[in-house]
């Protein structure tokens, strides 16, 4: 679903209705700041659910989390004390044991690797130790599934290619949100060549956007100016220099070296109008929510994939002033690539795009885009048709005999085949 269409309530949605059946969920996000967000969200939520009688334990775990605390969490996961737990990276290290974890969610599964998806995917839960299943395992059917990997819901605005070929195969079923909250207004953007005179329209537009009220987001590949890549614009370089430009407008710098309070005292100050324009370098991808926020420009736009820009287009245009994004680019032969967002700000749409410009990556490993010359069997950006009518087929196939009883020539085919969920996707 596309940023800001309610994939989060969705998520914690499924995660209520697992741990009402008495197991264990766990979400994983990219950042500690989206970790904090979701954590003090669904905090709210639960507050205001007055029909639940008996409210489950919810946990923070990330990697600021004082040991002794993350210990006492641990301890929690491990016994079933806590039925949700929300954090970042920390999830997947082997210290973490579920006692009957049955939903692993992986919001914006594109920040993710293919190994450290994987980890996530297969923390087993064990069912014989799970007080509410000790009594249905009875016969050796039921001691087979004893132990389990868990549901998984991978959620993302802008699947990336290898996720997305998963999909199309079949391997992952897909479900779409395709409608935004109401009173949303598409956000218009526009890319710009970075030579001086770009830069000036540029200036002017921000100039008009803080004179009516807005606030202003400035995106930057890198924090300190590189001597390796003298053309890159960097935020801290920047602030004075926008600072002198835009008189008498507060501006802030964010970037992932600073502390957590200070990232979290930028964005309260932006977000109550004590900074006009937020300097930042792509930390505020994910997990910021600027309602206000009117106006974003990226600089050197080239330097970032189409999956990024879109996510960082998610930061405006959140509430009811319209928005805009501009896209600056530093070398001209990039603009036809960004011209993608100009005429489209379908998540989906833009995947489909990114797959037909980088390809599928390797559907069995672990290189999440690329073209694959010694891929035998289809392209999907050519053969995408034909792979959806093999998945209807299969379906049906399946649905006349679960085991292939009726298909023998079929049944003996596949068991000479590898699986292809090696990696736990």
């Amino acid at each position: 679903g596309d940023v800001g269409c309610g994939k989060t309530i969705v998520a914690f949605l499924a995660c209520m209705e697992v741990i009402g059946s008495g197991y264990q969920a766990a979400f994983m996000v990219p950042t500690e700041l989206l970790a904090i967000q979701h954590y003090e969200h669904l905090l709210k939520l639960l507050e205001n659910l007055d029909e639940i009688t008996c409210k489950p334990t919810v946990a923070l775990l990330t990697g600021s989390t004082p040991l002794k605390q993350s210990r006492m969490i641990r301890k929690g996961i491990q016994t079933g004390e806590i039925s949700m737990v929300i954090g970042t990276h920390s999830l997947i290290a082997e210290s973490v044991e579920f006692l009957a974890l049955r939903i692993a969610v992986v919001d914006e599964q594109h920040r993710f690797g293919v190994i450290q998806r994987g980890r996530f995917n297969s923390k087993l839960y064990c069912a014989s130790s799970n007080s509410n299943m000790e009594e249905a395992i009875t016969d050796d059917s039921s001691k087979s599934d004893a132990y389990m990997a868990p549901h998984v819901l991978a959620m993302s605005a802008t699947p990336i290619p290898r996720t997305l070929a998963l999909a199309l195969y079949g391997d992952m079923s897909l479900t779409q949100i395709t409608d935004l909250p109401p009173g949303r207004i598409p956000v218009q953007t526009f890319t710009i060549e970075g030579n001086d005179k770009g830069f000036e329209d540029v200036y002017k537009m921000m100039l008009d956007e803080l004179e009516d009220g807005g606030k202003v987001y400035l995106v930057y590949p890198i924090i300190e100016l590189s001597e390796q890549l003298p053309q890159l614009r960097a935020a801290s370089a920047d602030l004075e220099v926008i600072s002198h430009r835009f008189q008498g407008y507060n501006c802030g710098l964010l970037h992932g070296k600073m502390k957590s309070e200070e990232k979290e005292e930028t964005l309260r100050k932006f977000r109550t109008g004590e900074i006009h324009i937020l300097l930042a370098t792509q930390v505020i991808e994910i997990g910021v929510d600027v309602p206000d926020a009117s106006m974003m420009v990226v600089l050197n736009s080239e330097r970032f994939g189409i999956a990024q820009l879109h996510q960082l287009r998610g930061r405006v245009g959140r509430g009811t002033r319209p928005s805009k994004c501009i896209l600056v680019a530093s070398i001209a032969s990039s603009l036809s690539r960004l011209k993608v967002l100009e005429q489209s700000s379908d998540g989906f749409y833009l995947a489909n795009m990114d797959l037909l410009l980088r390809g599928p990556g390797d559907l069995l490993g672990k290189k999440q885009s690329g073209h694959l010359p010694e891929f035998p069997v289809a392209r999907l950006e050519v053969d995408g048709n034909i792979l959806q009518d093999a998945h209807v087929a299969a379906l049906k196939i399946l649905s006349a005999s679960h085991d292939l009883e009726q298909f023998p020539a079929l049944k003996l085919e596949l068991s000479m085949r590898q699986p292809l969920c090696l990696l736990g996707d």
